[in-house]
């Protein structure tokens, strides 16, 4: 059997959309007679076998994320040559932007294949003219040593032996701002699982489970409190929708570093619109379907992404999208089908396609119809899975 080995900071507990890829695709991989191991980060050190196709290595890192990559990156190095001194590895798949070069040693795996799921230089761009008191320090840290942090970035992609870029926007990103031949990258969407990401049978019931109002309209955005996922502009756009609708609802789920919920709590108060909004923290993986599931709109108001799960989680879950026409979003969105784009930082074009869905309950219902399809046609990870595993082969033959 193919062993691989991924090497990401994050996997367990899922909270972001490096740690979910390699949870779900490692999963569809053993289902394909693969074996597998992940090394990644912790807060303590310890190896586990989880079945008999594979075992985890966790690596004590801090939190703070950035410093946490290269921290995790002389850990990570050390743990490869030991388990590669064991058991040789075939494949050592890594997830960029967040593992730097020196992570990998020399002659460990017979190939080398990285995933990008955004770039340090796109981040830095999407961000650069938000106001400085909203960025927090990790942020900071990404715009101020950006040079230093693609440079790592770009010696794993030398290394590498195939780049899986996780749309086609990545793809065009890789090919501007770094020095890569153009046929070393394949395009592969990120996918989501459809059993665990599926529509409520009872809408009601799933919001009073969770404590929600079985009357009020919730708009649902799930991911990090970061300046480039654009809160502001959904308070903002939410000051709009609330002078029409008394009867709804701003759920906004995910953490922050530091201080992040309390400059947003304060934009809603300063807007009036505190009472309409809930922020619920981190949202533990195991009960977030059910979230998507006590939803009636998702909105993600994000100034860049290369293919957010948060939008593939609510598709799955049969939900209208209003989104935002950035990155790669537009692969998966199809304007006025499945989802609406509007343009990133405007609260009143967010505003109206919000309203239009809450007026319009019959054109919402079909367009969560085609967010459903959408899915289960093209970004099923059972479907994502073989084209992974066709770049495998094709690389190791």
């Amino acid at each position: 059997m193919v062993e691989v080995c991924f090497v990401s900071p994050e996997y367990l507990p899922l909270s972001g959309g490096t740690g979910s890829y390699v949870y779900y695709l490692s999963k569809e991989l053993i289902k394909n007679n693969y074996f597998t191991s992940i090394v990644t980060g912790y807060d303590e050190n310890k190896d586990i076998r989880i079945n008999k196709q594979q075992q985890a290595f966790f690596l004590k890192t801090l939190k703070v994320p950035i410093i946490r990559s290269f921290l995790f990156a002389g850990s990570a190095h050390r743990k490869l040559k030991k388990i590669n001194e064991k058991n040789p590895m075939d494949i050592v798949h890594v997830n960029l932007p967040l593992v730097p070069s020196f992570a990998i040693p020399q002659n460990v795996g017979r190939i080398l294949i990285s995933t990008v799921h955004s770039t340090w230089k796109g981040e830095a761009e999407a961000i650069k003219n938000e106001p400085y008191s909203r960025l927090n320090s990790n942020e900071r840290f990404m715009i101020s040593f950006n040079r230093f942090l693609k440079f790592f970035e770009e010696k794993t992609i030398e290394k590498s032996n195939k780049i899986i870029a996780v749309s086609d926007f990545t793809r065009r990103e890789l090919l501007k701002y770094y020095n890569i031949k153009e046929n070393k990258i394949c395009v592969i969407h990120n996918g989501v699982d459809i059993i665990k990401f599926s529509p409520p049978k009872n809408k009601k019931k799933a919001k009073v489970e969770l404590g929600f109002n079985e009357q009020d309209f919730n708009i649902l955005s799930v991911g990090r409190l970061y300046a480039r996922k654009g809160l502001f502009t959904l308070i903002e756009s939410m000051s709009i929708v609330a002078r029409k609708f008394r009867n709804v609802k701003l759920i906004i789920s995910g953490k922050g570093e530091s201080n992040e919920m309390t400059k947003l709590v304060n934009y809603a108060k300063k807007l009036h619109v505190n009472d309409k909004i809930i922020f619920t923290g981190y949202f533990p993986d195991t009960k977030l379907p059910k979230l998507y599931q006590a939803a009636d709109i998702f909105a993600f108001s994000t100034f860049y992404e290369n293919l957010p799960f948060a939008i593939l989680e609510a598709l799955s879950s049969r939900l209208p999208v209003v989104t935002t026409r950035v990155g790669g979003i537009p692969e998966m969105i199809d304007d006025g089908k499945n989802g609406f784009l509007v343009p990133p930082a405007n609260s009143l074009d967010l505003a109206k396609k919000i309203l239009y869905l809450l007026e319009n309950p019959n054109a919402a219902s079909e367009m969560a119809y085609q967010a459903r399809k959408t899915i289960r046609e093209k970004f099923d990870w059972q479907l994502i899975v073989k084209k992974v595993l066709r770049v495998y082969q094709e690389t190791l033959d």
